[in-house]
């Protein structure tokens, strides 16, 4: 169990205290991280470095990258997954889950660099992968590699963007993708927080919502501060999702994925399509995962 520290408002509002005091921290998941990179000498990171990679503007990996963060978003995000205590304050859903993280944004061409990231993920022994990324259009390689992780037992999330209403992105528009809003202090969903349909996807995105404005999380230098973005929510869940693998580590990503779903407490008052099933609620999906014999997939 992490050390006692005073959680954000954002971690109080998912009541993760409630899973960690039951020993749901995450111990022995692995979580894929694609983003900027991340500062490893921040005292809520440290220790939750598994492996790193960069990869170039081309789509190159650079072998034997010493970890780094190449702006501040990734931090941010690695921090809301798994960080730990830093300056008296508790920060990370799962902090007892190593990164497994690669550097593949921003600048360069971008889809090859993410593509190059995810293909890191197959052999990394990840059980989920936030992907912090935007990209517009549709790529048919994309939706091809993030089907084969999915088959490949690892569970992909990702924002579903910052544009506002009618307006979303891509990975979180494909097919298999668990795709995040954002939501604030007051249960309701970010202006900025997106949503819609793409022609391929299974269903509506986002499908769900996890706090994203002014969420407190690590930044570089071993400061903390508050932030915004889907992108922020999305880490969240992911670090949830681990939570869930350490739980029933045999279950199947349609496991976790529907128990993430079922549990989510729908926001009063906000229509479906801003937040899918809802606000998402870790102790409920743990419960839900591992009190009953099967979930539907």
């Amino acid at each position: 169990m992490p050390n006692p520290a005073e959680p954000g408002w954002g971690l109080r509002r998912l009541g993760i205290e409630a899973c960690w005091r039951r020993g749901w921290t995450g111990a022995g998941v692995r979580v894929g991280h694609l983003d900027t990179g991340l500062d490893p000498a921040h005292p809520a990171l440290a220790q939750r470095v598994a492996t790193f990679a960069e990869v170039d503007a081309d789509g190159v990996v650079r072998p034997a990258t010493p970890p780094h963060d190449s702006g501040s978003h990734g931090t941010g995000t690695a921090g809301l997954i798994c960080g730990g205590r830093a300056a008296g304050r508790s920060i990370g859903v799962a902090p007892d889950a190593r990164l497994c993280s690669a550097a593949v944004i921003e600048g360069g061409h971008v889809l090859a660099r993410v593509l190059a990231g995810l293909d890191l993920m197959f052999d990394s022994g990840v059980r989920v992968v936030c992907v912090s990324v935007g990209v517009p259009g549709y790529h048919p390689l994309f939706e091809v590699v993030l089907a084969r992780l999915r088959r490949h037992g690892v569970l992909v999330v990702a924002p579903v963007g910052n544009g506002g209403r009618g307006t979303a992105c891509s990975p979180a528009l494909y097919p298999g993708v668990l795709a995040v809003g954002a939501s604030d202090a007051q249960d309701r969903v970010a202006r900025f927080s997106g949503d819609g349909r793409f022609g391929r996807a299974d269903r509506p995105k986002p499908a769900l919502v996890a706090p994203g404005a002014g969420v407190l999380t690590s930044v570089p230098g071993g400061r903390l501060a508050a932030a915004d973005g889907t992108s922020m929510a999305a880490a969240q869940v992911a670090g949830v999702a681990a939570l869930l693998f350490q739980a029933r580590p045999d279950a199947s990503v349609a496991e976790v994925e529907q128990a993430l779903c079922d549990s989510a407490r729908p926001l009063p008052g906000v229509p479906a399509a801003r937040q899918g099933c809802g606000l998402v609620d870790p102790l409920g999906a743990v419960r839900r995962l591992t009190g009953a014999a099967t979930c539907a997939g």
